[in-house]
């Protein structure tokens, strides 16, 4: 598998189509839906792709088609471009949500498909086409596709698991929880100390720091022995001034994202060695502490 064709060329398939063209891969075609693919990710590209607009499709011959796209648009793309694809083709995309279900006006012309999505977080082209060697990659598909994918993931230098088409949705609801969460729930953080004084971008800055050496704590621990704080050391007296100053603030939202995982916080705690009648007094402590709150 040498030759590579890439529907969709924003950050994803950019990035996917710098690392495959440094992994030794011939690409192609970069086929585009909109803008043209940005200069500087092409440059970084050997050979210099063809660059096709998806309203002027021609034949794909390539070993392999990858489909990048927003998942709104995967079965659609796929419909069209379907006819244009060489019968020995093996077509993946790359959506953590979506199964290889999506692509079956593919299957139905006979073709291998199946789908190949990174466990990386990826903010621009350039910048993540590093991040993909050493990366896990979720694979599902047909046995044909998940082979060819298995060589592609093991060319690019990252890692390949597979789970079963019809668990595809849960296992991207847990890279959400594991990623897009983690953000979200850091700005929670940050906002709540914007409130002690300092300003976002220097509360980013304090807060940053902390939640890197959580990062590490969990690359070589257990994750209940790496959960730190007052939830591990099950301190009542601490976790009721937090509840108090949420009040006190008025910070109600914050204080129920804080309860609720305080709760998955305690059942590490427990698996940790927590003794059990302090884990229960809290847990009380923080179902009063909610209800109060609906009030």
């Amino acid at each position: 598998m040498k030759t590579v064709s890439l529907i969709g060329v924003g950050r994803l398939g950019g990035a996917l189509a710098i690392a495959l063209s440094r992994a030794g891969f011939d690409v192609e075609q970069l086929i585009y839906r909109t803008a043209l693919p940005a200069a500087e990710t092409v440059g970084l590209i050997k050979g210099r792709p063809d660059q096709v607009s998806f309203d002027d499709l021609r034949p794909i011959s390539s070993d392999l088609l990858v489909i990048t796209t927003g998942d709104d648009q995967i079965e659609a793309v796929c419909t069209a471009a379907a006819p244009f694809v060489n019968a020995g083709t093996v077509v993946l995309h790359t959506s953590g949500a979506l199964s290889s279900e999506v692509l079956s006006a593919a299957a139905e012309k006979g073709l291998a498909t199946g789908s190949m999505h990174p466990l990386i977080s990826i903010s621009d082209a350039v910048r993540s086409a590093d991040l993909i060697s050493g990366a896990f990659f979720c694979i599902e598909g047909s046995s044909n596709a998940v082979t060819a994918a298995d060589v592609v993931v093991s060319a690019l230098g990252g890692r390949s698991f597979t789970i079963a088409t019809a668990f595809k949705p849960l296992y991207h609801a847990a890279a959400v929880l594991a990623s897009g969460h983690i953000v979200a729930l850091f700005e929670t953080a940050v906002e709540t100390l914007t409130k002690c004084g300092p300003d976002g971008g220097r509360a980013k800055e304090v807060l940053f720091p902390l939640l890197a050496s959580s990062v590490r704590n969990l690359s070589d621990q257990d994750t209940a022995a790496a959960l730190t704080g007052p939830f591990s050391r099950v301190d009542g007296s601490a976790i009721q001034r937090h509840l108090d100053v949420f009040d006190r603030e008025r910070l109600h939202e914050t204080k129920r994202i804080y309860i609720e995982i305080g709760e998955k916080a305690l059942d590490l705690a427990e698996r940790n060695g927590a003794a059990r009648v302090e884990v229960s007094k809290i847990r009380e402590t923080l179902k009063l502490a909610l209800e109060k709150g609906r009030c």
